[in-house]
């Protein structure tokens, strides 16, 4: 979960039943939301907000038959782009982490 400061909107990807739905809570209603595309179902991903490209950025996560992700994804308020980084500078997969 990550707050968006320009949009003024806390954006969840995923849960506990390994879903693929991204959620936009505005301080008084969530919102389930339809991007075209998505990371793919998972569950406690790490998520946190780019103020300077005003994008979520999302990494890792466990799917829904228990294989930890090492992607690496960004929301912009409409659509996940899953973005390339090359392997020399690409952590290990991870699931249940943080970032800020």
């Amino acid at each position: 979960m990550a707050y968006d400061s320009i949009r003024k909107v806390t954006v969840l990807f995923g849960g506990a039943a390994f879903n693929n739905i991204t959620w936009e809570y505005d301080g008084t209603n969530w919102t389930a939301k339809s991007p075209a595309v998505n990371p793919g179902a998972r569950n406690a991903p790490a998520m946190s907000y780019d103020s300077i490209r005003g994008k979520i950025v999302l990494w890792g996560g466990v799917d829904g038959s228990l294989v930890t992700k090492r992607d690496h994804w960004e929301y912009d308020g409409t659509n996940w782009t899953k973005i390339k980084i090359p392997a020399a500078f690409k952590p290990s997969a991870r699931g249940r982490t943080a970032m800020c």
